[in-house]
């Protein structure tokens, strides 16, 4: 068995999201001699529809490589770069994150099991900022690898996305075959509808109870807590 988690609302949930709060401090640090933060704001929203865009063609819009970059240029600024921790910072800002203990729980049990397990994840934040934070929760140490879109440039469903995770991971553990891998996510178009496209399975974490019309995951669970029943025993 190979397992590949998501990773919004599955590995770390949000409490709240606000993209401003990140915003705000990056104004304080960098702009505020520079612009107003209402007007750096009203610019961010037209980021954001640009990024609803690219996600609509099945791309990515990264925040370090060009919505940082985009700032500096519509407002004089010299910050077109951060470091993961930075990058990780300014996530962290914007998500309030929390931790289930019954993922933590599913995590080492895995780990006793020595199941090789991967993060796959549609974002904006880079693999670097991405593993930071999970570090941070101290669960980092149970993933070989984590991939993000904001590197890849295009988003889950696309399949050479999946591809990429599920090649690497075989790679990793020749013992294994593409029927032993389970991808674990919450959103049904990207997450099991993109897993059953790449020939794989998928458990869907429905937590909101929706219906699998089309019949594509091969487990569901309404909390991470059931994830244990898809282990070996």
């Amino acid at each position: 068995m190979i397992l590949i988690f998501d990773y919004f609302e599955t590995l770390l949930n949000s409490k709240s999201i606000d993209f401003n709060r990140g915003l705000k401090v990056l104004w304080e640090n960098y702009y505020q001699d520079k612009c107003k933060f209402e007007d750096m704001k009203e610019y961010g929203e037209e980021l954001f529809r640009r990024l609803m865009l690219r996600h609509a063609e099945g791309k990515e819009f990264p925040f370090v490589k060009e919505e940082i970059t985009s700032f500096a240029g519509r407002f004089g600024g010299d910050k077109t770069h951060m470091s993961a921790d930075e990058e990780a910072d300014f996530l962290m800002l914007c998500n309030e994150f929390e931790l289930d203990p019954c993922m933590v729980s599913f995590l080492e049990e895995c780990r006793q099991k020595n199941i090789p397990m991967y993060v796959l994840s549609n974002s904006s934040f880079s693999g670097e900022a991405l593993m930071e934070v999970l570090n941070r929760f101290g669960i980092g140490k149970y993933f070989s690898k984590l991939w993000s879109s904001a590197d890849f440039g295009r988003i889950k469903p696309c399949r050479d996305f999946f591809e990429l995770a599920i090649s690497h991971a075989l790679k990793e553990n020749p013992q294994e075959d593409r029927k032993e891998i389970i991808f674990i996510g919450d959103i049904y178009e990207t997450d099991v509808e993109g897993a059953y496209n790449a020939g794989i399975k998928s458990v869907w974490l429905n937590k909101n109870g929706g219906a699998d019309e089309k019949g594509l995951a091969a487990y569901i669970c309404t909390s991470s807590g059931q994830l244990a029943g898809i282990l070996p025993g």
